[in-house]
């Protein structure tokens, strides 16, 4: 296990997918911080002109908790990365399982490694794949966002946060922001983990490592708009992801009752029947 394990390991951090994988994740990153930079300064300069008249409401100044990219509502940024989160967690790895069939090195590696060991490895980094892309991107945003704006505790009556009090953890986020924060992170860390798994769903089926880089994608977007048709968008992974909830009834059972069916289907269709395949 420990031999499979560290070769996919390498491959991994290896392979220049992880690489843009992070690259288009840093971009939306620094782009939406350039925003909020010169937004900020933009904002300043209005109101030493023209006070509280500038904003309609009282000012109170723009925080970490409203401007980093899992917390900005209104930016293009989060918006693309939130949309494109799926296929950023499964491109650092997503096409191996399919190359390795396709070039013929599954054979081989095969007859060199037990097969249990084999596809648990592949799971297993399969989901670190997803869990660390994603980890990185949203604290070096959190961190970047900290150098510039203060960690001042949100108030509701400024209307400048998108979470409500009534939200999941809503009172945590009006009192302990940066823990919110960190837990909502870890949230999203875990589910990119268990989509990227997905990817090996689809490589089942096909060799084409488009179709399994952008499948799960488009498997949970259907969803996405299945559960919408029935106002049931609390329980989609699309809709909990973003930290800011952006629909009531969002809850901490539905989130993890949901992680841990999505992973045991993936684990089972994965592990337990594609290993029983006959060599390719």
């Amino acid at each position: 296990m420990k031999v499979s394990l560290r070769l996919e390991l390498r491959r991994l951090f290896s392979s220049k997918e992880l690489y843009i994988a992070l690259l288009i994740g840093f971009a939306l990153v620094v782009w939406l911080f350039v925003y909020e930079v010169s937004e900020l300064s933009r904002f300043e300069e209005q109101y030493a002109l023209y006070g509280d008249k500038v904003s309609g409401y009282l000012y109170y100044p723009k925080t970490v908790f409203n401007s980093c990219i899992e917390l900005e509502y209104d930016a293009l940024p989060p918006i693309l990365l939130y949309l494109l989160f799926l296929i950023i967690a499964a491109f650092p790895y997503a096409s191996t399982y399919c190359k390795d069939k396709k070039s013929g090195y599954l054979k081989n590696l095969l007859v060199r490694i037990d097969r249990r060991d084999c596809y648990l490895s592949k799971y297993i980094v399969s989901f670190l794949s997803g869990f660390l892309v994603s980890g990185v991107i949203l604290l070096s945003s959190l961190l970047l966002t900290m150098l510039v704006f203060p960690m001042l505790t949100p108030e509701v009556v400024t209307q400048n946060y998108y979470v409500q009090s009534d939200n999941m953890w809503g009172n945590l986020f009006y009192t302990i922001p940066i823990l919110y924060t960190l837990l909502y992170i870890l949230i999203d860390m875990l589910w990119c983990g268990c989509m990227a798994t997905f990817a090996l769903l689809v490589s089942m089926f096909t060799c084409s490592a488009f179709l399994a880089v952008t499948g799960s994608f488009i498997a949970f977007e259907v969803l996405d708009y299945v559960l919408s048709l029935f106002s049931l968008s609390q329980f989609s992974p699309i809709t909990f992801l973003r930290p800011i909830q952006t629909a009531g009834g969002i809850s901490l059972g539905i989130i993890l009752t949901e992680f841990i069916l999505f992973m045991a289907a993936s684990f089972l269709g994965f592990y337990f029947l594609e290993r029983k395949k006959d060599v390719f």
